[in-house]
């Protein structure tokens, strides 16, 4: 499927947006902790039917730049490594949706002890149920900006696409410090503004700023102040790689769907009055994403840090 990007177009499709969902109501929406609970629970047929039957509610890494739906578990793949670098033993996953990820490691690593926490009863019951025959595994509500856990009890933390809806970043990164033992590290798969965001044509930014209103996205970052937040924290990188190109064969995908969407402007309207509409405003990303990385507005990222320290025990 062959994406758009040429930016020359994005005008003509930040209209077609317009004319269906009104853009100044997209960006004046309030979004907090209910509003991406909702988001998600809206979306989850959309996750299963268009996404992945699987359970996966993240991007597909497909490095070969060729879409396949086996790219859904390259974030849990990239994650064992660092299980098996650290020799992590107690791992927690922030965000963990409908447990795809947790439930691949806790089958990988049996001897390992794995805890994934999320806000959205509907992925947790699916997460639970999916989760059931692992003992080593363990699903429970809870807010990655109030753990629930002692200082100093995981050897590993790692989310995916789920940090990007923190409120309070700066609580999210705290908290993850203190449940991190000495020498512990946390993987993060999430999107960042890039630098120089600022300097970008205004229909660049538009389409960034309804990239993530459309995904629930409160309060974006650029990835230079979110990393200087977390030094602040007193993590110290491990690693911080662009792997954007990584996510275009899915995001082609999207687009070409999304495209269909918007293609006839007065039966997507009826569409929207008859289905949740957060479900319909993941089209606006689909098509609106190709653009924004091209143009390097916005990035998808792997960052792994590190609390210092002695090696976790």
């Amino acid at each position: 499927m062959e994406k758009i990007t040429d930016l020359g177009e994005l005008r003509k499709y930040l209209n077609k947006i317009d004319r269906i969902f009104s853009i100044n109501s997209l960006l004046g929406q309030k979004i907090d902790d209910e509003f991406v609970v909702d988001y998600y629970e809206d979306s989850n047929l959309g996750y299963r039917y268009f996404h992945s039957v699987e359970g996966s509610v993240h991007m597909a890494l497909n490095f070969d730049g060729k879409f396949d739906k086996d790219g859904y578990y390259e974030q849990a793949k990239i994650v064992s490594k660092q299980i098996e670098s650290i020799d992590a033993k107690i791992v927690l996953e922030l965000g963990c949706g409908k447990g795809f990820n947790s439930i691949f490691l806790a089958k990988k690593f049996p001897n390992v002890n794995f805890t994934g926490i999320d806000l959205t009863p509907a992925h947790l019951n699916q997460a639970i149920e999916s989760g059931r025959n692992f003992p080593n595994l363990i699903f429970k509500q809870g807010n990655f900006q109030m753990l629930e856990f002692a200082d100093k009890s995981f050897n590993l933390l790692f989310e995916v696409e789920s940090i990007c809806h923190a409120s309070d970043m700066k609580i999210a990164l705290s908290e993850a410090f203190r449940v991190l033992k000495p020498g512990g590290r946390i993987v993060f798969f999430d999107g960042f503004r890039q630098p120089g965001f600022s300097n970008q044509s205004e229909d660049t930014k538009l389409a960034s700023q309804l990239v993530e209103a459309s995904m629930a996205i409160e309060k974006p970052w650029l990835i230079n102040e979110w990393l200087g937040l977390a030094r602040e924290v007193g993590f110290l990188e491990i690693k911080v790689d662009d792997i954007s190109q990584a996510i275009m064969p899915n995001l082609a995908k999207f687009q070409f769907l999304a495209r269909g969407y918007f293609k006839f402007p007065n039966l997507s309207r009826v569409i929207l009055k008859v289905i949740p509409a957060n479900l319909v405003k993941n089209s606006i990303a689909g098509l609106l994403m190709p653009f924004t990385i091209t143009a390097g507005a916005q990035a998808y990222y792997l960052i792994i840090l590190e609390r210092p320290g002695l090696s976790p025990s």
